[in-house]
């Protein structure tokens, strides 16, 4: 397995450029790495491929509500 060092990260193209965003990686097994790109040497996340393609699915669908909003969030069936 590689070592964090070693592993390429990168940033959305959605990302603004302020620094408030997260990185991914998707270089070790079958999971996702997720990190904040202004402390990359903190604590890191890790999902399953696919619970990560889900996620970003219901991101997309607008399943899930806006940061800020009081809209449930609806079942993504899939």
């Amino acid at each position: 397995m590689r070592t964090m060092s070693v592993i390429e990260w990168r940033k959305s193209t959605y990302s603004a450029g302020e620094g408030e965003c997260i990185e991914i990686s998707c270089v070790i097994r079958d999971l996702v790495l997720i990190r904040d790109s202004k402390s990359p040497y903190a604590a890191r996340l890790h999902f399953p491929i696919p619970t990560w393609r889900a996620f970003t699915q219901a991101l997309r669908s607008g399943a899930l509500p806006r940061p800020g909003t009081e809209a449930p969030l609806t079942p993504v069936r899939g």
